[in-house]
């Protein structure tokens, strides 16, 4: 029999997942049915690429929004706003005629993405701090599992049905499912655990006045920006491009996507057994990582048009992304556990900056560079990750060498282990 604690773990676990799988699902379907969005409120496909910076803007306001209040009352509530506002934006966004009112639908999809981004990462650390890493790798896939499934589904309803409606209906039931599931759960808040112990209330103000002096927040927000930024470049063009490319419908070209979310969900999953096993330390994981995705995405951006080569191109483009956000995300939640809201807000601000100017800006060039050249931007930006990873690196192993009344972050939270 397992304890009520087990079972609530267990049961928060599988509220995350939920929250990950609709916000996959709900996040992902605007990239590969960008063109009928576009013709549904008639206007040109570069132009319609402003709904990713709408959404990302409202990314940005939601984290920092959500960083703050979370911080103060708990997280519990802030991720029922966030499923609540996905699921309805969810069911908006394809049946709108007006391109303002989509913008304006993209926007505070962005807004709700931006709850449950900061909400999960507290909750996860609050509750799973023992198994960080592997946890986070789990949870992230189960985005992944949404992302894959949302093409898939596009393509489906677009063949059966020829709209689609059905596919982002199908994430808006997820998300008022996570959502009926969450309310009679019991959820941790950084408060409430802090002030079991009043030292570690007293440790958790230094934190405070000092996080934003720290070099490795910065490098760190750095990392998840450039990664981010190509991510989601990238899967938003990626259909578009090979349907261009190849010269064939976008129900035809959306496992191009199909692949690169199951190279995802895949990738995380190993990345977790990987680092449960102990063989790999997480920066080599991520360097390995880094490089893989770049590679792959080169290949996409050489050969879009040959189906063979871009659908398993982006199938391992996917698997070498998967273990990248959780990484860095695992890392600065042992780093910054005191001021975990702040800190992820920090980080997915920055995020949010990237997600908003490289897809837009890969809409604005492809009339005038190519679409081979543009699928070129986000395998070099996700390869430039390697640079502030780098610094990071030689600022943790710093740190580790500076003596015990020289500290800058928390005393009392160690550091992660350098392999």
């Amino acid at each position: 029999m397992l304890s009520s604690h087990a079972q609530n773990r267990r049961m928060i676990f599988l509220i995350l997942y939920l929250t990950y799988i609709c916000a996959g699902i709900i996040s992902i379907l605007p990239g590969p049915a960008l063109s009928l969005l576009a013709a549904n409120t008639g206007i040109p496909l570069e132009i319609a690429g402003w709904i990713f910076t709408s959404s990302a803007t409202g990314l940005m306001i939601g984290v920092i929004v959500a960083g703050i209040i979370s911080q103060r009352f708990g997280p519990k509530y802030v991720l029922m706003s966030g499923l609540a506002i996905m699921s309805c934006t969810g069911i908006i966004t394809p049946l709108t005629r007006d391109f303002s009112l989509l913008l304006g639908a993209q926007f505070v999809q962005g807004v709700g993405f931006g709850f449950l981004d900061v909400t999960i990462s507290m909750i996860v650390a609050l509750t799973f701090g023992n198994a960080l890493s592997e946890t986070l790798n789990n949870l992230h896939s189960a985005y992944g599992v949404g992302a894959l499934v949302a093409p898939l589904v596009l393509s489906l309803a677009l063949q059966v049905m020829h709209q689609a409606m059905a596919a982002f209906v199908i994430g808006a039931i997820v998300g008022m499912v996570g959502l009926f599931l969450l309310i009679p759960q019991r959820i941790p808040s950084a408060h409430t655990v802090s002030a079991q112990n009043k030292e570690e209330r007293k440790n958790g103000n230094i934190a405070f006045g000092n996080v934003f002096r720290q070099p490795l927040l910065w490098l760190l927000a750095l990392q998840i920006a450039l990664y981010v930024g190509a991510e989601v470049s990238f899967g938003n063009w990626v259909v578009t491009a090979v349907s261009l490319s190849a010269v064939i419908s976008v129900a035809l070209a959306a496992p191009s996507a199909t692949l690169l979310w199951a190279g995802l969900t895949t990738g995380r999953l190993v990345g977790a057994q990987i680092l449960k096993r102990g063989i790999l330390g997480e920066h080599t994981l991520l360097y390995i990582s880094v490089i893989g995705s770049s590679l792959c995405g080169l290949l996409v951006a050489i050969f879009p048009g040959n189906i063979a080569i871009s659908f398993s191109a982006s199938a391992l483009v996917g698997f070498f992304f998967g273990p990248i956000f959780p990484g860095i995300m695992a890392i600065a939640s042992r780093l910054f556990t005191k001021v975990l809201g702040t800190v992820s807000g920090v980080l997915l601000v920055s995020a949010g900056g990237t997600a908003m100017i490289l897809p837009l800006l890969m809409g604005i060039l492809i009339p005038r560079i190519g679409i081979h050249w543009v699928m070129t931007i986000p395998a070099l930006v996700c390869l430039s990750v390697i640079v502030p990873l780098s610094l990071a690196l030689r600022q943790q192993r710093q740190l580790l060498q500076m003596p015990d009344d020289e500290h800058t972050i928390e005393r009392d939270i160690p550091l992660p282990i350098i392999k």
